[in-house]
C-alpha cells in the first residue's frame, strides 16, 4: 500500500510555530501511533494538547496532577545526535539560576501512589542523556521504599508510574547531586499517601514532594491529616492542581508550600533571558483560591481571604522532557505538564537552599525574603474569581503563581544573610555583559541586559567567589566578608576569549538534498541563534576558541527531526555540514510520500501456530498458548474468527504457565520506522499474571522489552496496542514474543497481529522560497497564501521571522511536484490576487520575492 502526503499547507503551520507565530488550525496526516487506529481528523479533533495521566479519584482517594502532550510520536530511544523535545535540565537551571551540581548531602524524598517497576532504569536514560551524575541504587543516590519504609512494593499503575517518572526527572534537573528516595504507597488512598509522607520524614528526607490532590476544601482535611504533612524544620510540598481556579488538598493545608504553575519561554532579548506567565493550556492550568475551612497562616499578609491562600510560590509547568517505557503510555521521550512539574522543582530549590531550620515552617521563607530571590509573574489568569488577584498574576502576591518563581536559593532559606550587587562588563569595551553569573557554591545570580546584578548571600566569609559568562574568561576567585543586613558592592570586568568562524550549510537528508531553511543555536549560549540562507542552506557564526560546542538545528520545514552536532573550535575556521532526516513517523516532510507495507498475522488455523511461530512452553508448566479457544470463551479482542490465547484459569488449581509466543523473523532492513500493532483482551492479575511483548534481533538470544500489560487488578480490557519497533528499523531479522508468566492468573488472547514498515520516498520536485510584500509600502504581508496552480494542495501561508533579520516577515517555502515551469498564485484579504511564473529544478531551491497590490 502507498500513501502520499502532499501536506504543502502544514508547510505554513509548522513554520509559523518554529517563529513563534500562533498557526492556524489544520489536521496533520496521521503519526505512526495514529496510522492503523484511525483517520488523521479523528485523532485530531479527540487529542487535545494535554491530557491527565491520573484519571478522575475515587471518594477518599486523590489523582496525580501530571500531564502528557498527546501529539507526538513514540521515541524509545534517541541517537546521540539527537535532543529530546521539550525543556531539560540546563534550560532549569539557567531559569532559576540554579547550580548544575548543587543538592550534594540532601536527601529530596518523592511521594507517589503504586509502583513503577521502571523507573531506576528509566532515570538512568533521563540523566545519561543529559550528562548528570548516575543516581542508582547501588551508588546509593537512589532508594525506593514502601509506605512502610520496606521492599515489598505496591501493586503497579499504568497511570502513576508517568508520575513517578516526572517526579524523578524534575528532581534531577533541578537537583543533579542530590539523593532521590521514592515512596510508594499501597494505593493513592489519602490515608496512604499521608503515612507516605511521615515515613519519608522518618527515613530522613528534609524535602518532601507531593504531586497530587483532591479537589476541595473540607473541614476535616486538618483534624485528618494535617499532622502528616506538619513536620517543623522539613519542606512539605504540594501542588496546586491543574483544574484552573479552585483550591485542592493538601495544598489547602497552612503547613505546606503550595505550588502553582507557569509557563516558561526562553526570551534571550529581556534581562533574565526567560519569561513566564500563568501557565493555561486547552482547559488546564495551576489551581488556586481561598481555602475558607484552612486558617491563615501568620506569615500570609493578602486581604482578599480570612482563610489560606493558595498558591505560595509556582515553577515551570509544561514542555519538560521526561522519559517513561512503563505501561501502555511508556514510549519513550515525551513532553509533560501540570503541577507535578513545578511541585518537585520547588522541593529541589529547598534542598539546594540548604537544611532548614529546626523546629520553623519552611513554607514561610519565600514570605520572609520580601520578593527578593524571586521572579515576580505578572501576566496571566487561570480563570475568574470574585477576588481578583486570587485568579490573575499581578504585581506581588497573586493565587497562580504566589509570590513567583525561585531567581536563585535566597527566598528559600532561613537566616542571616546580606546583598551583594554591581555590574559585569566586557573588560575591553566597557559595555555591559548581559547573562553572566556571579556565585559562590550554591548561590548565584544572573547579570541582566545592563550587566547588573544582585546576589543574596548567607551572612559570613564568602569562598570563591567568581564570575563566567559565554565568551569570556573565568575571574579569579574572590573571597569576601558579608554582615547581616549589610550591602556590599562590586563591579567586574571579564576578557573576551578570541573567535573563530564556524560555518557550512544545512540541507535535507533524506534524498532530495535541497538546503533548508534553519535554526542553529548553541547550547549552553545567551546569544542569539544564527538561521541558514533559505536558498543555499549556508550559514556563518563565531565561537569563542578552546571549547567543544553543541549546534542544535532544526528546520523551519515541518517534518524534520532535530540533530545536535558537535563542534570543536581551535584556531581555524570550522566547517560543519548539517543533514537533516526527514521524519517517518510523523510524516510530514514536504516532497515526500510515505510507503506503507504491513504484515499480518490473523490466527485462522485452529488446529496449531500459524507457519513460522512457535510456541515455546517452559518445563513443568502447562496451558500455553493454544489457537482452538479451550473454554468457548470467543473472541473478545475485536477481531474475528479464530485467534490466539493462554489461559491461567482453567484446570486444576494451582496451573502455571510460562508460555512464548514466537514470531517468524520480520525483514526491517529497508525500512525507516516500524510499528507493531495487535488486538487483545485480557483479565488481569497484578500479582500472579504478567503480560509482555519483547523483541529480539539475534534470532532470541537476547529480548528488549517493547509493551508490558496494564496491570490493573481484575480488570478485564479490550485494546487495540500500537508499539513503536522504530529502534529495530535496519535489522534484517526482528523477532517478537508474547510472553505470559502467571501462577493460578486469569487468560491473555491475541488476534490481528501486524508489523507495519514506513519508508518515506522523494517525489519528483523542488521548492520555492520568497517573502510576500505590500507593492506600496514595502511591508512584509503575514498570513498570505501562495499555492501552485497546477496543484491548489500545494499551498502555505506566510510567517513573520521575529528572529532571523536577514529575512523579511512574510516567509514563505512552497514545494511543486514535477519540475519545469509553474505558476505560483497570491491571495491576501485587502489585496489583489497575484499570478507569477517561476521554474522548478528537482532537489533546488529557487527563490521569488512577490508584492501584493492593495484593492482599489
Amino acid at each position: 500500500m502507498r500513501i502520499f502526503h502532499r501536506g504543502a499547507a502544514i508547510v505554513g503551520v509548522a513554520t509559523l510555530a518554529l517563529l513563534g507565530v500562533q498557526p492556524l488550525a489544520h489536521a496533520a496526516p496521521p503519526t505512526l501511533a495514529q496510522a492503523t487506529t484511525g483517520t488523521a481528523q479523528d485523532a485530531y479533533d479527540a487529542e487535545p494538547d494535554l491530557a491527565p495521566v491520573c484519571g478522575t479519584p475515587a471518594k477518599g482517594h486523590a489523582t496525580c496532577y501530571a500531564m502528557r502532550a498527546t501529539d507526538q510520536p513514540a521515541r524509545m530511544r534517541l541517537s546521540a545526535s539527537e535532543v529530546p523535545a521539550g525543556l531539560g535540565p540546563q534550560d532549569i537551571q539557567s531559569a532559576y539560576s540554579l547550580p548544575a551540581d548543587g543538592g550534594a548531602g540532601q536527601t529530596i524524598a518523592i511521594v507517589d501512589a503504586y509502583d513503577n517497576p521502571n523507573a531506576e532504569a528509566d532515570l538512568a536514560v533521563y540523566r545519561a542523556q543529559y550528562g548528570l551524575p548516575p543516581c542508582t541504587t547501588a551508588n546509593g543516590c537512589f532508594r525506593k521504599v514502601n509506605q512502610r519504609g520496606g521492599t515489598d512494593y505496591p501493586l503497579p499503575s499504568n497511570a502513576w508510574a508517568g508520575e513517578i517518572a516526572l517526579d524523578l526527572d524534575m528532581v534531577s534537573a533541578a537537583a543533579p547531586n542530590a539523593d532521590i528516595l521514592l515512596v510508594e504507597t499501597d494505593n493513592d488512598g489519602l490515608e496512604n499517601l499521608a503515612a507516605g509522607v511521615d515515613e519519608a520524614v522518618a527515613l530522613g528526607a528534609k524535602y518532601v514532594s507531593n504531586s497530587y490532590g483532591r479537589t476541595g476544601d473540607y473541614p476535616t482535611d486538618l483534624a485528618t491529616y494535617g499532622s502528616s504533612y506538619d513536620h517543623p524544620g522539613v519542606a512539605v510540598v504540594a501542588a496546586s492542581g491543574d483544574n484552573k481556579y479552585g483550591v485542592s488538598f493538601p495544598a489547602t493545608l497552612p503547613s505546606v508550600t503550595a505550588v502553582g504553575g507557569t509557563t516558561l519561554t526562553a526570551d534571550p532579548a529581556s534581562a533574565r533571558g526567560w519569561s513566564e506567565t500563568v501557565w493555561t493550556r486547552d482547559s488546564y492550568g495551576p489551581g488556586s483560591g481561598c481555602a475558607s475551612q484552612q486558617r491563615k497562616p501568620d506569615f500570609q499578609q493578602d486581604t482578599g481571604c480570612a482563610g489560606r491562600s493558595v498558591a505560595d510560590v509556582s515553577a515551570v509547568a509544561d514542555n519538560v522532557a521526561v522519559y517513561l517505557t512503563y505501561g501502555s503510555q511508556g514510549t519513550g521521550w515525551q513532553r509533560y505538564g501540570g503541577t507535578s512539574v513545578a511541585t518537585p522543582v520547588i522541593a529541589s530549590v529547598y534542598a539546594l537552599a540548604g537544611p532548614p531550620r529546626p523546629g520553623t515552617s519552611p513554607n514561610s521563607y519565600p514570605y520572609a525574603a520580601n520578593g527578593v530571590g524571586l521572579n515576580d509573574i505578572t501576566t496571566g489568569s487561570n480563570g475568574t474569581c470574585s477576588v481578583a488577584y486570587l485568579c490573575n498574576a499581578g504585581t506581588g502576591y497573586d493565587g497562580p503563581t504566589g509570590l513567583g518563581t525561585p531567581a536563585g536559593l535566597a527566598a528559600f532559606r532561613s537566616g542571616p544573610h546580606g546583598t551583594l550587587s554591581g555590574t559585569v562588563k566586557d573588560a575591553a569595551t566597557g559595555k555591559p555583559v548581559a547573562h553572566a553569573t556571579v556565585g559562590s557554591g550554591l548561590d548565584i545570580a544572573t547579570t541582566d541586559t545592563q550587566g547588573a546584578y544582585t546576589l543574596d548571600l548567607p551572612a559570613g566569609t564568602v569562598n570563591a567567589l567568581t564570575v563566567k559568562a559565554f565568551g569570556y574568561t573565568t575571574t579569579t576567585p574572590v573571597t569576601l566578608d558579608i554582615a547581616d543586613g549589610q550591602t556590599l558592592t562590586r563591579d567586574f570586568g571579564l576578557s573576551p576569549i578570541p573567535r573563530e568562524r564556524v560555518h557550512g550549510t544545512v540541507k535535507d537528508g533524506s534524498g532530495h538534498g535541497w538546503p533548508l531553511y534553519a535554526r542553529l543555536a548553541v547550547s549552553g549560549s545567551p546569544e542569539a541563534p544564527v538561521w541558514t540562507d533559505p536558498v543555499t542552506g549556508a550559514y556563518e557564526m563565531t565561537l569563542p576558541k578552546g571549547s567543544d560546542y553543541t549546534l542544535n538545528v532544526t528546520a523551519a520545514l515541518p517534518g524534520y527531526e532535530s540533530l545536535a552536532r558537535p563542534v570543536t573550535v581551535h584556531n581555524k575556521a570550522v566547517t560543519a555540514d548539517v543533514a537533516l532526516t526527514a521524519d517517518p513517523d510523523t510524516a510530514t516532510a514536504v516532497g515526500y510520500r510515505l510507503e506503507l507495507a504491513d504484515r499480518a498475522e490473523t490466527f485462522e488455523s485452529t488446529t496449531t501456530a500459524p507457519q513460522g511461530w512457535t510456541v515455546v512452553n517452559a518445563a513443568g508448566t502447562d496451558n500455553g498458548w493454544e489457537f482452538d479457544d479451550p473454554t468457548q470463551r470467543g473472541n473478545s479482542t475485536g477481531g474475528d474468527g479464530a485467534f490466539a490465547v493462554v489461559e491461567s484459569d482453567n484446570g486444576p488449581i494451582g496451573p502455571h504457565q510460562n508460555s512464548q509466543l514466537i514470531s517468524p523473523a520480520y525483514d526491517l532492513s529497508a525500512a525507516q520506522s516500524a510499528q507493531l500493532t495487535f488486538k487483545t483482551a485480557y483479565l488481569a492479575n497484578p500479582t500472579q499474571q504478567h503480560m509482555t511483548v519483547d523483541a529480539s534481533t539475534d534470532d532470541g538470544a537476547t529480548w528488549e522489552n517493547v509493551w508490558t500489560g496494564p496491570k490493573v487488578s481484575d480488570s478485564a480490557q479490550r485494546l487495540t496496542v500500537p508499539v513503536s519497533l522504530r529502534q529495530f528499523a535496519g535489522h534484517k531479522a526482528v523477532r517478537l514474543r508474547f510472553h505470559f508468566v502467571a501462577d493460578w492468573g486469569y487468560f491473555w488472547s491475541l488476534d490481528d497481529v501486524n508489523v507495519q514498515t514506513r519508508v518515506l520516498v522523494p517525489t519528483p520536485g523542488g521548492l520555492t522560497v520568497g517573502t510576500v510584500r505590500d507593492g506600496t509600502s514595502g511591508a512584509g504581508l503575514v498570513g498570505a497564501t501562495v499555492s501552485d496552480t497546477a496543484d491548489p494542495d500545494e499551498s502555505t501561508l506566510t510567517t513573520a521571522t521575529p528572529e532571523d533579520p536577514a529575512v523579511k516577515d512574510g516567509f514563505y517555502t512552497v514545494f511543486s511536484a514535477n519540475p519545469g515551469p509553474h505558476v505560483l498564485q497570491v491571495t491576501a484579504s485587502g489585496y489583489a490576487e497575484l499570478r507569477r511564473r517561476t521554474t522548478v529544478r528537482p532537489d533546488r531551491v529557487r527563490r521569488m520575492d512577490l508584492a501584493l497590490k492593495p484593492d482599489a
